[in-house]
């Protein structure tokens, strides 16, 4: 299509300027001048646009022609607004810091997001996951609710409230044939959720996470060791108030998946406050002999690490309502009111062993692919939720809700996008 000639490359013919006013949307009335300079294996492309400046014959203001590659009444070009939307999407980004690297205003660069993002909410697909986030305080919340597709691991809406009669009026006006398409609900142990569930999608089976399950009896756990250590806070130097406090955490080890903790014969090394040398393992001896209530409580944690691991969903209501019996005949308050949470979900913690699909995996020596089960769970949720506690920590805080949902959505989308040029606010009637 060129000719080169020294360090230029001339045009050989009008067409070859046309593609080049067609390439940047320009008439060549636009244009005084187009040339091409090769820049080692660049080929830089220099318009001169015909912008004479027009003075108004009655009042005096100067008026310019149209410049494509500058938005109205901006002074940046539109290759930078492009970069400042594209380097928003990520969640370690602020608008000051990408401001600074463009030289402009942070408010400038919010209203540019303004102007470009507008996230839609998505259809609801078969399989949805409930949570809330501490990240925008509103009057009617200080909780983000998030809604999220199981199967894709994309966001559908972030709501500013995780209120009953909120969330009933947002998904009622949403059309019943979409809600009906609901097949599994996934969330934490939050009433709301399961009420949500029930009433606006009435074909969906409501499930439990198993991590908040585990969770919940892990704090009930732990309020049976502050209850035994409070018995000793007279004596903070006592032997009691010393395992009690410093090895805490060893009652949330289980003898499945803590093999240090209980090996006895583990290397041992110098404790500065028995004065001599000790391993883990009689460490937690020491521990958990101080109170028997608290041997029983540990004991009958494994029991739930056991139940998520061996249970299946032809079985596991009859294994329920063993753990159920368990609980319920232990000498520990704390385990006979975990036995009520446990009544209160029996139907939701069987149903979070129902099959959500499928993982394959390749053996790259053997070419062998396995599949594994797929249970649902509110894992890919908390990792989200950690991502727009990031994004509130970074800016410091929002104020403007539409502009927090804006950003969570197009941060946690990963195929979101923006409008090529600025949208068009509605006016206020």
């Amino acid at each position: 299509m060129f000719t080169e000639g020294e360090n230029h490359l001339m045009f050989d013919e009008n067409k070859e300027k046309q593609f080049i006013l067609q390439l940047f949307n320009l008439e060549c009335s636009d244009v005084q001048d187009v040339s091409c300079i090769r820049a080692g294996n660049t080929v830089i492309i220099d318009i001169t646009l015909a912008s004479d400046p027009v003075p108004c014959p009655v009042c005096g203001k100067t008026y310019y022609e149209h410049n494509p590659f500058v938005f109205k009444s901006m002074k940046i070009s539109a290759l930078t607004v492009y970069n400042i939307l594209n380097d928003l999407k990520n969640y370690n980004e602020t608008f000051s810091s990408v401001a600074k690297r463009y030289y402009i205003s942070s408010t400038t660069v919010a209203s540019i997001f303004d102007s470009h993002v507008d996230m839609k909410r998505k259809k609801l697909p078969e399989m949805i996951n409930f949570d809330e986030v501490y990240a925008f305080r509103s009057d009617d919340s200080k909780y983000v609710c998030v809604l999220l597709d199981f199967k894709t691991h994309d966001p559908i809406d972030a709501l500013p409230s995780r209120r009953y009669d909120y969330l009933h009026s947002y998904f009622m006006r949403i059309p019943k044939e979409e809600r009906d398409n609901v097949r599994y609900v996934c969330s934490d142990m939050y009433d709301c959720y399961r009420s949500i569930a029930r009433t606006c999608f009435p074909n969906s089976v409501c499930i439990v996470d198993h991590f908040h399950l585990s969770q919940e009896l892990g704090r009930r756990i732990d309020s049976v060791r502050i209850r035994t250590m409070k018995k000793y806070s007279g004596n903070r130097k006592s032997d009691e108030y010393y395992l009690l406090k410093k090895f805490n955490w060893m009652i949330f080890k289980s003898d499945i998946n803590s093999e240090p903790v209980m090996d006895p014969n583990a290397e041992r090394k110098w404790n500065g406050h028995f004065r001599k040398y000790m391993n883990l393992y009689e460490i937690k001896d020491l521990l958990f002999g101080i109170d028997p209530q608290l041997q029983e409580a540990w004991n009958m944690k494994d029991s739930i690490v056991d139940f998520y691991s061996t249970a299946t969903i032809e079985n596991a209501g009859e294994k329920l309502n063993r753990i159920i019996e368990e609980f319920d005949d232990s000498s520990v308050t704390e385990m006979n009111a975990f036995a009520k949470t446990l009544k209160k979900w029996r139907k939701e913690i069987i149903n979070s062993f129902h099959i959500a699909g499928y993982e394959y995996q390749i053996d790259q020596s053997t070419g062998h692919v396995a599949a594994q089960e797929k249970k649902m769970n509110n894992a890919i949720i908390e990792n989200r939720n950690s991502i727009i506690k990031c994004i509130k920590k970074n800016a410091n805080g929002y104020t403007n809700w539409t502009r927090f949902r804006n950003r969570v959505l197009y941060v946690l989308d990963k195929n979101s996008s923006y409008s090529m040029y600025p949208m068009k606010k509605e006016k206020k009637q």
